[in-house]
């Protein structure tokens, strides 16, 4: 993570480390002959994530020194983090099949976990077991993350806060974001209250309703549309120096019968891997699933003849394993209770309850841990976790070799923003 900038600017040493990361591995992936496919593709995303953290905490300082020349000497230290991704080792994290296919001895234990889901299941004393071997299971996977220091920030009032904003993107910004100045005073007012009164959360919530309704009587209504204000201040000072005028940006979201369209402003130009995320996705999915077809009917085969009949894969490659179980566990629940836990109907197909799982919720955690040691059996038995695992691989090797090019001159571009931003820090 980078750590925050002296005041001079981020140095000659930063830039010149930056601008060097392109050249050494060349336009195209050129370099160690020895290395495979997937090294180099890891390499150019973490090159990728090196410089935008180091563009991102350029842009910060230029940002605070505007500020600070306007009296500001005090930063939101949220607002002014550069962030930067947790260095890859693989192109790959997490497999389809890990969704249903369990280590033999996991399985047997706690079968897919599911039951630790129910209602019943909060109360049984596995459940305490189960949760803490799963956060020991991931605890390795999780990347260090420390929170800044905000102790000067604090400090201020909420009306110095407020004014703060104000500064770095543009009053019509900070309304948008904080609400007006009488809303942002009201919310850390009742922030502060449920402090020193320990109020529940949602106590807090209503208190900041209250604040909000006694200043105008409006009514909050979600909304299909929005558009976020242009930025300005001296993030927008920030953007016309490095980038020139931001850019806004329609997107529309449909589905459950419901469009919803929102519109925001851009100005870094964005890493071709996020920019073709989507498609990139599907292609990956399209080539993972021709690749596995034949042993995805194997596997289907081998649990049918073990009694699991109608399970077929999801549009995921995966088996519906949380939906099945929802279903089971919350079969006599409330439509209340169901709504909570299910989130309505879904669209994913689950086999029909069967009449071996049972009518208790014994008798359903037992087949659970029965389902998952089948499926787990059978996936040793076709060979399915070492042919997802390769195929799984070589879909995003395929994916991200389409873009190699464009990524290597978006890190160009970007080396030379950096270097404009450090002439702007030296000036």
């Amino acid at each position: 993570m980078s750590a925050r900038r002296g005041a001079a600017g981020l140095g000659a040493a930063t830039v010149l480390a930056l601008t060097a990361g392109c050249g050494m591995l060349g336009i195209g992936g050129g370099g160690d002959d020895d290395k495979s496919d997937e090294q180099r593709l890891v390499e150019m995303l973490n090159e990728s994530a090196r410089i935008e953290s180091d563009l991102m905490a350029a842009e910060n300082r230029i940002v605070q020194n505007c500020l600070e020349a306007a009296g500001f000497t005090v930063h939101d230290p949220w607002s002014m983090q550069a962030y930067e991704e947790e260095e890859m080792d693989s192109l790959t994290y997490g497999y389809a099949h890990e969704e249903f296919l369990l280590p033999a001895e996991e399985a047997a234990e706690w079968g897919f976990g599911q039951w630790s889901n129910s209602m019943e299941g909060s109360e049984d004393p596995a459940a305490e077991d189960y949760w803490t071997a799963q956060e020991e299971k991931w605890s390795e996977e999780d990347g260090e993350w420390e929170e800044p220091d905000s102790t000067d920030w604090d400090a201020l009032t909420p009306e110095e806060q407020y004014d703060w904003y104000v500064a770095y993107q543009g009053e019509e910004y900070a309304e948008y974001s904080y609400g007006t100045r009488e809303d942002y005073v009201g919310s850390m007012a009742a922030e502060e209250e449920a402090m020193e009164e320990e109020l529940s959360e949602d106590e807090l919530a209503d208190l900041e309703e209250e604040a909000a309704a006694e200043d105008d009587g409006e009514i909050i209504v979600e909304e299909t549309e929005s558009e976020e204000p242009k930025p300005g201040g001296c993030q927008l000072e920030m953007i016309e120096a490095l980038y020139g005028e931001p850019t806004m940006v329609e997107e529309t979201w449909e589905g459950d019968g419901e469009t919803e369209t929102w519109k925001y402003w851009t100005y870094r130009p964005q890493n071709p891997a996020y920019d073709s995320e989507e498609t990139m996705w599907e292609d990956i999915e399209a080539d993972y699933a021709a690749a596995m077809s034949d042993l995805q009917l194997e596997f289907t085969d081998c649990i049918a003849a073990r009694g699991y009949e109608g399970w077929e894969f999801t549009e995921y490659n995966s088996m519906p394993i949380w939906e099945f179980f929802a279903e089971l566990y919350y079969q006599n629940a409330s439509e209340e209770e169901q709504e909570m836990m299910m989130g309505g109907d879904s669209e994913t197909e689950v086999p029909p309850l069967p009449e071996e799982a049972g009518t208790t919720y014994e008798e359903w955690k037992a087949y659970e841990i029965q389902t998952a040691v089948d499926f787990s059996e059978c996936g040793e038995e076709v060979g399915y976790a070492d042919a997802s695992e390769k195929a799984y691989d070589e879909a995003h090797v395929k994916a991200y070799s389409a873009i190699e090019e464009d990524v290597y001159a978006w890190q160009e571009t970007m080396n030379d923003a950096v270097s404009k931003a450090q002439e702007l820090l030296d000036a």
